[in-house]
């Protein structure tokens, strides 16, 4: 970029920023570019300022129109771009999506955007150092954003911190640090996530712990999987919370925690399974709904990322040691209560059959559930260790019921009574 050409765009950028309160966004792939937004302006809510020659913006027209396509849709503000071009050979161009608007010191070609913008034109001028006022505008600009973003905090329209979300992390992290002192204290591991509450489909069926269908999604077996799933529900959860309000948010993490499970208990045998990697699934299913919603899957970066990150999560949930199913399980029931939650009116219809569908789909399920009386124990030592370490903890009451309800299973001398 020409360093003239550049102090040009920096010009511009100062001017809208300063004078019509534009706020300046940055594409993670395209770095470089210079984007503008503000939502309250009708006309040209985007502007996108360059200094590239005629022949080299042509051939960046495509992805330009793709971020455009991002932007206005992030701000529902889906109309036309306006394309400020400082360069020597800058020619008006006009279609349905975009114009472009040439502008040289002290002129804009363009009346229509000479009259919204007052004194555009004017804001542009050269420089007998032109490196020298752009670091000085950058750091005006700077200065300009700074003071926005006080301001947007101060009215309260900064997006808060994603609350449930937040609150669903500490809970996790408290109740692993508890289960991690249990383990410590007990010497092991399996022990002291069964007694937090772990799935265990053998303790569901015979002591109907059907309650274990839900706290299992609040425990995790190490600080590693721990983290790797606080750092996906923080990521997905926050932009969920933004789609839905908190009620719904919770009805589709804790019920996508809970179908996941579900599935786990109808497809695979005795099993200890633990983690919140369902109820993510979940918030991700109901995520890409409000992208089909606001029809955000028809750009084809938003397109490319999803299919990444549906390939990505479904080949982490052929890995051994993943509950395929759980993972399966939970984000059926996000997508499906996504869209009972959407209320895209020509989706009206289909929310009608798919509330029907996913009430007959988790009645059958839990009344399949409710069938099952007996299963093959996982393993003996595992429930010996478990009975004899709730006796030792002083939980009788419990331990009888364990006792009674393991002895279909084994002999007294088999678990050590």
């Amino acid at each position: 970029m020409d360093k003239k050409e550049e102090l040009y765009v920096f010009q511009l950028l100062h001017f809208l920023v300063s004078k019509y309160q534009y706020q300046l966004v940055t594409v993670r792939q395209y770095k470089q570019d210079k984007w503008l937004m503000n939502p309250a302006q009708k006309d040209y809510p985007i502007i996108y300022l360059t200094s590239l020659d005629k022949e080299q913006l042509a051939l960046k027209m495509p992805s330009i129109r793709q971020v455009h396509q991002v932007i206005a849709q992030l701000t529902q503000r889906n109309t036309q771009l306006l394309i400020l071009h400082t360069s020597d050979d800058a020619e008006i161009q006009r279609d349905t999506s975009c114009l472009v608007a040439p502008i040289h010191p002290g002129s804009c070609e363009e009346e229509a955007v000479k009259e919204h913008f007052e004194g555009i034109g004017e804001a542009v001028y050269d420089a007998a150092e032109p490196q020298k006022e752009v670091i000085q505008l950058t750091h005006s600009l700077e200065e300009l954003q700074a003071a926005s973003l006080r301001k947007l905090k101060q009215q309260g329209l900064v997006q808060k911190m994603p609350l449930i979300t937040t609150v669903t992390v500490g809970i996790c992290m408290l109740v692993w640090l508890l289960v991690a002192l249990l383990s410590s204290y007990l010497e092991n591991d399996i022990i002291a996530a069964l007694l937090g509450g772990a799935y265990y489909k053998m303790n569901i069926i015979s002591l109907h712990e059907y309650w274990r269908m839900i706290t299992a999604g609040f425990l995790h077996l190490d600080i590693i999987h721990l983290l790797c799933n606080m750092m996906a529900l923080y990521s997905i959860g926050k932009v969920c919370e933004r789609s839905y309000t908190k009620l719904q948010y919770l009805m589709i993490l804790i019920g996508s925690i809970i179908i996941g499970n579900l599935f786990v208990f109808l497809t695979e045998g005795n099993s200890i399974c633990l983690g919140i990697s369902g109820g993510v699934f979940g918030l991700f299913g109901a995520v890409i709904v409000t992208l089909f919603a606001d029809h955000s899957i028809q750009n084809p970066m938003v397109k490319a990322s999803v299919m990444r990150l549906l390939v990505m999560n479904a080949l982490i949930s052929l890995l051994p040691g993943i509950s395929l199913f759980a993972h399966l399980g939970g984000f059926v029931a996000g997508v499906f209560m996504g869209i009972i939650f959407s209320k895209v009116p020509r989706w009206s219809h289909l929310r009608i059959h798919v509330t029907i569908s996913f009430a007959i789909l988790v009645g059958l399920s839990f009344a399949m559930a409710s069938k099952l009386d007996l299963i093959e124990p996982l393993d003996r030592q595992i429930d010996r260790t478990y009975y004899h370490t709730v006796k030792k903890l002083g939980l009788d009451s419990y331990a009888e019921r364990i006792q009674k309800a393991y002895l279909q299973y084994y002999s007294k001398e088999e678990l050590g009574i």
